[in-house]
């Protein structure tokens, strides 16, 4: 089972709901759940938890994590194979950046050896956390230097769907080579944020998804 973590201080739902959606079309199977509910469950039952989601063949677990969960206990019983990293200079107003980093760095030391980081390539000064992280880092965003970002024909969003583009080469969590190209995502709610369909988009082609088939 892979354990993914979507961090930020807004917008967690609407990504980990359209991963959820993305993923469950391609037979994934998905659960989701709010870091602050598993520290309720106590250290033993979450081991228990985590063990009935294996039974089940659960393929991916989301676990929601704020920014006032982040000093939680039970992130120490908790290894990520991926991060996404879904905050933008918006969603920090009032919030002690210096600290903020520094928080941030200590959640993403939660990443195993072999995880993934997905980050806002927008964020600018905001993700100086990832600086030295010996962990592979996957970028979105409008950025030039973003691996994945919004198409640069048409409507990136439309009532028929989404389209985003591949810029480099990336590879995948499953070993597979992810070339550059153009996908389109079909969704439910064609009103969700673009940051939040990038996200999502970029945690599918991280697990070696190709979008244009789902």
């Amino acid at each position: 089972m892979l354990i993914t973590g979507i961090i930020g201080c807004s917008s967690k739902e609407n990504t980990a709901n359209i991963i959820n959606s993305i993923l469950s079309q391609n037979g994934e199977k998905i659960s989701i759940i709010e870091l602050k509910e598993l520290a309720e469950l106590g250290e033993k039952r979450v081991k228990s938890y985590l063990n009935e989601l294996d039974k089940n063949e659960t393929d991916i677990l989301i676990i929601k994590i704020g920014i006032t969960d982040m000093d939680k206990y039970i992130l120490e019983y908790l290894d990520f194979d991926v991060m996404i990293y879904n905050d933008k200079a918006d969603d920090l107003k009032g919030i002690n950046i210096d600290e903020y980093t520094d928080l941030m760095r200590s959640i993403f030391a939660r990443l195993g050896e072999k995880g993934t980081a997905i980050v806002n390539a927008d964020s600018g000064e905001l993700i100086q956390f990832i600086q030295g992280m010996k962990r592979y880092v996957v970028s979105y965003g409008f950025n030039p230097k973003a691996s994945i970002t919004a198409s640069s024909t048409g409507d990136i969003l439309s009532e028929n769907g989404f389209l985003c583009c591949l810029q480099r080469t990336i590879s995948a969590k499953n070993g597979k080579l992810m070339e550059p190209q153009e996908y389109k995502i079909n969704i439910e709610n064609n009103k969700s944020d673009v940051y939040n369909l990038l996200a999502a988009a970029t945690f599918a082609i991280v697990n070696g998804i190709d979008l244009n088939s789902v």
